[in-house]
């Protein structure tokens, strides 16, 4: 192994050492589930009713007395007489499910409908808590030969971090709980759950599969998420006219932007998150990664359309800030499933940071995060790759080659086939060591009523894609959640996405449809000047004009992806990582800029907005946000306007 890298500080023969000292003599049988109090080091977040315990089982089922492993489990226990147990299953491959239910499955446990089941999650073998395995660099590696190095400090223990294992540990989980299962699985954890209906449908009472990865893989081009953006744009984001005011067609607007780029990339000048002005380079990959992260919130759809049509017409610094160019990025805040389509775009956890003062000094932050060992430890065995996982690394550049070629030509339109490679974890898997292939996936119908939900702005496991995982199933429903991206539960601001979810798993019935957000997915660009001509109500005064200046900056600010970025025209911004901004003097629309702080708090379906903002330029006041409103006096006079769009 590599002195640059280890894996969990462990080589592979020292692993199995390790598991068998832990549990030695370990049978195929799952070792006794008891719960108790969390240690307050274990909790990412304080929860009183939440219960920890360690389910041992068989690392190697095929070898049961070559060791164990110790999966990290959370309950919290029925407040009623049980009726069964809901479990979550997280996304990923690699990602821990415990931060997400501590903050967002065990606080439902006080939903009346929820009474008599026992709430529970597990981290997945080698994620979180269950013998989290992390790529740790030690020098310079380029990303693909990290991860790479990582493989081979993983070893021979390489093929047992498969969906098989983690559907066989969450049977383990079934026979220790002692009842069947109702399960509620996320992105990647579809394709989890749908395995295990199909290989144990006398255990599911029933399940909801929200964004699912199919169950035949993963594509590992990820050519559905490019064939499923024009309609993304011209029925979800630029929906009901939304992008009307600058573009007839944004589709089209991409198209012809792509087109520059394949030429040579856009050049631009934009503020840093020190308040600088820096040049930045605009290229086909930036464009193709910005929209694959548009499903997510604080992504900057709202933001999107309008950067890709003013860079059409030469104008590249919106989409430059957007595209990340300067900016440190932050972990997405609100979706708590990450997909087996890439590491580059994938969710974050946790959506706190370390400094956040929810977490309790001492929680295995590390735990949060997602582990890309664990990633390419599945995905490379598993995705639809155009070369066996056990094929020579030397052969591989060559069956991609001649993989590329027999695609059909404009296969990844607008986008040529090296960017759609670029972006996609096909560069990963190349370098991976040859590992055994995965276990075939089941096939077939399984009759475990589910419910699927699907995000109409889903890029990850687009609405095409669920259509097809829907034939898998005989008793199915399939539920679009307008205005919504990957991960529908965590992130329509409706609550009708997490409503469904809590109907069928606790009485199989759910809506018919859901409602819109009524909140505009895409904005114009803030105008360049208080004196820009349609950028405001026609006869309003300099105040007026102001003060709709000041609410479109924040509209801005909140669709930013970064924690510390520059204004469109000057100035930046930080997060202070306790739900909030801090502007210096930041200035979208030339002639107004605003300092201070704004606060965000309540939850994602009801934030809560608070701050005290110094407005100076053309003139000069204090203006106060509460909510959507934004009031207070400029240059002596009493103003305000309204926030569109809430963060």
């Amino acid at each position: 192994m590599s002195g640059r890298l280890r894996v969990a500080g462990i080589c592979a023969l020292a692993w199995l050492m390790l598991m068998s000292a832990g549990a030695p003599g370990a049978g195929a049988e799952p070792g006794p589930l008891a719960f108790a109090p969390c240690p307050s080091d274990h909790l990412f977040i304080r929860a009183a009713d939440v219960q920890c315990g360690t389910l041992v089982v068989p690392f190697d089922r095929g070898a049961p007395s070559d060791g164990s492993i110790g999966l990290a489990v959370q309950r919290v226990p029925a407040s009623g007489p049980r009726q069964g147990a809901i479990v979550l299953i997280a996304g990923g491959p690699g990602q821990p499910a415990i931060p997400a239910f501590e903050e967002f499955l065990a606080p439902l446990a006080r939903d009346p409908r929820l009474r008599g089941f026992e709430l529970v999650a597990f981290d997945q073998r080698g994620t979180g808590q269950s013998q989290g395995l992390q790529c740790v660099e030690t020098g310079e590696s380029h990303f693909k030969r990290l991860i790479a190095e990582c493989g081979e400090g993983l070893g021979l223990t390489r093929p047992f971090y498969s969906s098989q294992e983690t559907v066989e540990d969450l049977d383990a989980l079934r026979q220790a709980l002692g009842t069947p299962l109702s399960l509620f699985a996320v992105s990647y954890g579809g394709h989890v759950a749908g395995m295990y209906a199909h290989e144990h449908p006398q255990d599911v009472a029933r399940m909801v599969l929200d964004s699912p990865s199919p169950l035949a893989g993963t594509d590992a081009l990820e050519a559905a998420r490019i064939h499923a953006l024009r309609r993304v744009l011209d029925e979800g984001v630029c929906g009901a006219g939304a992008c009307r005011s600058f573009s007839s067609d944004v589709y089209a607007d991409l198209t012809g932007l792509v087109a520059k780029l394949h030429r040579r990339p856009l050049h631009a000048r934009i503020y840093d998150y020190t308040g600088h002005l820096r040049p930045a380079v605009i290229t086909e990959a930036d464009v193709l990664s910005l929209l694959f992260g548009l499903d997510l919130p604080d992504a900057g759809r709202e933001l999107a359309p309008a950067a890709i049509a003013a860079a059409l017409h030469g104008n590249g610094a919106p989409l430059a800030r957007l595209a990340g160019e300067l900016q440190p990025r932050r972990s997405r805040r609100s979706s708590f499933a990450s997909s087996a389509a890439g590491p580059r775009d994938r969710a974050g956890l946790p959506s706190r940071t370390p400094e956040d003062e929810s977490v309790p000094a001492g929680a295995p932050i590390r735990d949060a995060f997602d582990s890309m060992a664990l990633y390419a430890a599945t995905f490379c065995a598993e995705g639809r790759l155009p070369w066996s996982p056990d094929s020579p690394l030397a052969s591989r550049a060559g069956a991609l080659h001649g993989w590329l070629a027999a695609l059909p030509a404009g296969y990844t339109a607008p986008f040529t086939l090296a960017t759609a490679v670029k972006q996609s974890p096909l560069s990963i898997c190349e370098e991976w060591p040859a590992t055994p292939p995965a276990p075939p996936f089941p096939s077939g119908v399984s009759p475990t009523p589910t419910l699927i939900l699907s995000g109409q702005d889903d890029l990850r496991t687009p609405y095409e894609q669920d259509l097809e995982i829907q034939a898998g199933y005989s008793d199915v429903r399939l539920l679009r959640i307008p205005d919504t991206g990957h991960s529908t539960v965590s992130t329509d601001t409706t609550g009708c996405a997490k409503d469904a979810m809590l109907q069928f798993l606790s009485a199989g019935g759910e809506p018919a449809s859901c409602p819109g957000s009524g909140e505009p997915q895409a904005l114009p660009l803030p105008p360049a000047s208080l004196d820009a001509p349609h950028a405001f109500a026609a006869h309003s005064s300099l105040g007026e004009r102001v003060a709709a200046a000041a609410a479109m900056t924040l509209e801005d600010l909140f669709a930013q992806g970064g924690f510390a970025g520059g204004g469109l025209r000057g100035g930046s911004y930080e997060t202070d990582f306790r739900g909030g901004y801090l502007l210096h003097r930041m200035v979208d629309v030339r002639g107004v800029a605003l300092s201070g702080k704004v606060r965000i708090a309540g939850t994602r379906f009801a934030p809560e907005l608070s701050g005290r903002l110094r407005v100076s330029g053309r003139l000069d006041g204090v203006l106060t946000l509460h909510g959507r409103l934004l009031s207070g006096r400029l240059g002596g006079a009493p103003e305000h306007a309204r926030l569109t769009v809430l963060p």
